[in-house]
């Protein structure tokens, strides 16, 4: 019996045909899924790049605040670029809101061309903590007190000579004590000495701990811990003043507590030390600003002078030349002893110095709720 055989010329190339058509689609397929990933995971590289080059910002910015960021006027605003070591680049924008208040907008960008680059949009909400030194008057005491000799205590506000201060303010009072009748005077009749309105306040505040040794929400021990320049008790200092290397201000240098004169374009003009001794302490000549504090006996001569605020845990000499104190000063007293302020000793009251003073030792810190946003 004869079988009919089926002609099927030509099913093997048509399957053959279709066989790498197949494959041919699952590997374009295959190519444009590993595409995509690459593509999708180049994007989150670069989304986090320029994420973490505006988180680099906010920090950055924080960590190197200056003083010309706290004394900025309000409303305006003040940029800075900022670099990160994964090629993102933060330009950040800080503004003051108010007296305390500052936002800052950190914008980080990463990668480059339409296809690779990213951009990310953070802000924050700060706020300053500077001392906020309840001076009473030009010179603030407890416990007995004697003035005389060529000395002058003067609680009308005084702008330093070339400083770029705000209009004067109202006249406060030359001597705030407790008690007037621990006050005693040599060769001031009629309290000539001293001038202010009035020139002697009575209050019970000048015998409060926290007038000498709180300062705001800033206590004196984290006042002291702040201190740039730092002196065991005991010492005399002489030559105290502003030091430069290379044409810069050296803040290194321990005598260097920056400059006070008249010529705000010098190094140290813009250099306010936090100075900290941790005993008595006498100085002899020289000039410096800041804020000085004496955990012991501050004893002055040689016609020191010094711009802003100055507070003594013990008690205040003066003698010979005296010192010239510009801001504001006051002696805790702590031991009760006498404070004296003879020769000639000048204590003017300053305002303008005070604020440049306590500025410059702001700490910004963020806002405690919501300080941080992120605003893509």
């Amino acid at each position: 019996m004869r079988t009919k055989l089926t002609n099927r010329r030509g099913m093997a190339l048509a399957i053959a045909i279709f066989a790498i058509v197949l494959i041919g689609a699952m590997v374009t397929g295959a190519f444009f899924v590993s595409t995509q990933e690459f593509r999708i995971g180049a994007n989150s590289l670069v989304q986090a790049r320029s994420l973490s080059a505006a988180e680099f910002g906010l920090s950055e910015t924080l960590a190197n605040w200056s003083a010309t960021q706290s004394g900025m006027g309000e409303g305006n605003t003040l940029s800075r670029q900022w670099l990160d070591q994964n090629g993102g680049t933060a330009v950040v924008r800080v503004t003051r809101l108010n007296q305390r208040a500052f936002s800052v907008v950190s914008h980080g960008s990463a990668g480059a061309g339409n296809s690779t680059a990213a951009r990310r949009q953070l802000a924050m909400l700060l706020r300053i903590r500077m001392p906020e030194m309840g001076f009473l008057g030009a010179l603030t005491v407890r416990g007995s007190t004697k003035l005389g000799g060529s000395s002058f205590i003067d609680g009308n506000d005084h702008n330093p000579s070339g400083w770029s201060c705000p209009a004067l303010g109202a006249a406060m009072p030359g001597v705030a004590i407790s008690d007037p009748n621990l006050i005693s005077f040599s060769g001031c009749n009629n309290n000539s000495c001293v001038s202010g309105s009035p020139k002697i306040l009575q209050t019970p505040l000048a015998n409060s701990d926290d007038t000498y040794f709180k300062y705001g929400d800033v206590p004196w021990a984290e006042l002291t811990a702040a201190a740039n320049k730092i002196y065991t008790g005991g010492q005399t200092l002489n030559g105290i003043g502003p030091a430069t290397t290379g044409g810069a201000c050296n803040t290194a240098a321990q005598s260097n507590w920056g400059d006070p004169g008249t010529d705000r374009t010098t190094p140290c003009a813009t250099y306010f030390p936090v100075i900290y001794s941790q005993g008595d302490l006498k100085i002899t000549g020289g000039r410096g600003q800041g804020i000085l504090l004496v955990d012991g006996d501050l004893e002055v001569q040689g016609g020191f002078m010094f711009f802003g605020p100055v507070i003594v845990k013990g008690h205040l000499k003066t003698a010979g030349t005296g010192g010239h104190f510009n801001g504001g000063v006051m002696a805790a007293n702590v031991d009760l002893e006498q404070n004296t302020v003879l020769g000639n000793a000048v204590v003017n009251f300053s305002r303008c110095a005070i604020y440049q003073a306590t500025i410059n030792s702001a700490v910004p810190q963020k806002m405690m709720e919501r300080a941080w946003v992120d605003m893509m």
